[in-house]
């Protein structure tokens, strides 16, 4: 079980099967509505399209020789002393980020002139103004949307490293050292009134420690699923906060609250693939041409005059639609369909398993590799959500971990630092 939740194949085809089997279960109580023929089609195509790409890769793997192989260049071991320092900086990184964030409440309440007190007093308020567009005379707010960006990217790489620090740890300061980065992360989310992107994080730390554990087998089962309390833990108290800050809970009569909460739990995994139906009933035709799957490579190019100006706020912020309830995210088929139809359904897909097999098989090699292959991972998990590459902060992350954290992972017989 835990060996597939670290295997991009496995991980897709359990994300993909569970959300089209809540989905076919909707359709057929007729809480969503009539899905059209091409929604399955689109299912299948990409699914089929991913593990024809992973497969490739395995396959082209067990044919080569040794020959012409390119060595990397000789790292220095991750050690106790470098995990330390790379733990440290990226936690500052994480409380600098924080204190970004709290900047940004503060600039937005005077561009928009709204009372600072009647801001951080009216969530509702607060989470709208977060999501309003940033004209280019916003410079301030700009400036802080670019370095919580850089902050935050710096800070995900320490909750992959946090995975090495529970497996190969000993010392009981080392869940001071998970404590301080979950208090960073809750506070980022809350001063977003956001609960993905702790998510991520919480699954960067669990996911790399899973990967771990597959590659050393040095700890029992017990300890593993020990370790794996606090991050669940966490992202309860964090769902708990933003709940009662947005009162979703007041929708329901006291005694309905647990089925309500089950209910949400199941809109939020079913209604993006059931939004994504809908959207291809309505889509006009027009292409993207990769506008909405590359959106910051077409930023960067657009800033050198290569490209036009791609309108990012419709592709970050989609339209909303009710069915029957609220719903603005269109996994991430959507982003792909609009920019290339169902060409982009099979070979998006088929590229992303061939880079998550080609990634796996280096893991477990070096820092840079094992957060990159985080990365993937996590964008596999979201898939059925939204895309996540839609945001420059995993194209930094995964930059700053070759670059900053260089440091190859222990050999086979390591003891614990």
């Amino acid at each position: 079980m835990m060996r597939c939740l670290v295997n991009p194949l496995c991980l897709y085809l359990a994300v993909w099967g569970l959300v089209v089997a809540l989905y076919v279960e909707g359709l057929n109580v007729e809480f969503f509505p009539p899905a059209t023929p091409e929604v399955f089609w689109a299912v299948g195509l990409h699914v089929a399209a991913f593990g024809f790409g992973y497969v490739t890769w395995v396959l082209l793997r067990r044919t080569k020789t040794s020959n012409g192989v390119l060595h990397a260049p000789a790292l220095a071991p991750l050690n106790a002393r470098s995990l330390r320092t790379y733990l440290h900086v990226t936690l500052f990184f994480g409380f600098l980020a924080v204190v970004m964030c709290a900047v940004r409440v503060v600039v937005l309440a005077r561009t928009h002139e709204i009372d600072l007190w009647r801001l951080i007093t009216d969530s509702h308020l607060w989470r709208q103004t977060l999501t309003l567009r940033i004209t280019p005379d916003m410079m301030a707010v700009r400036l802080c949307t670019i370095a919580i960006t850089l902050t935050c990217s710096v800070f995900s790489i320490g909750f992959v490293l946090l995975g090495a620090l529970l497996y190969f740890g000993r010392s009981r300061w080392r869940y001071g050292t998970v404590l301080l980065f979950l208090l960073a992360a809750l506070g980022i989310g809350l001063l977003s009134i956001a609960r993905k992107e702790v998510t991520i994080n919480l699954l960067f730390m669990a996911l790399s420690y899973l990967f771990l554990h597959q590659q050393y087998r040095t700890r029992r089962t017990i300890e593993v699923v020990g370790h794996l309390v606090a991050p669940v833990a966490a992202l309860a108290v964090l769902f708990l906060l933003v709940d009662a800050l947005l009162q979703k809970g007041a929708n329901y009569d006291p005694s309905s609250r647990l089925m309500g909460f089950l209910v949400s739990v199941y809109w939020y995994i079913a209604s993006p693939l059931a939004a994504f139906g809908e959207f291809l009933k309505t889509h006009d035709g027009n292409w993207r041409l990769g506008q909405s799957v590359f959106l910051p490579i077409y930023k960067w190019l657009a800033r050198a005059h290569l490209v036009p100006v791609p309108d990012s706020m419709s592709i970050i912020y989609m339209e909303k639609i009710h069915i029957p309830y609220m719903a603005n995210v269109y996994t991430y088929l959507r982003n792909i369909y609009e920019d290339f139809g169902f060409v982009g359904l099979g070979v998006i897909p088929y590229l992303l398993g061939l880079l998550s097999a080609a990634v796996q098989s280096r893991a477990g090699r070096s820092c840079g590799y094992l957060n990159l292959y985080m990365i993937v991972l996590i964008v596999i998990v979201f898939s059925f959500y939204d895309h996540l590459l839609i945001s420059n902060q995993y194209y930094f992350q995964a930059f700053f971990g070759f670059v900053f954290f260089r440091s190859r992972l222990p050999e086979m017989d390591a003891e614990g630092f």
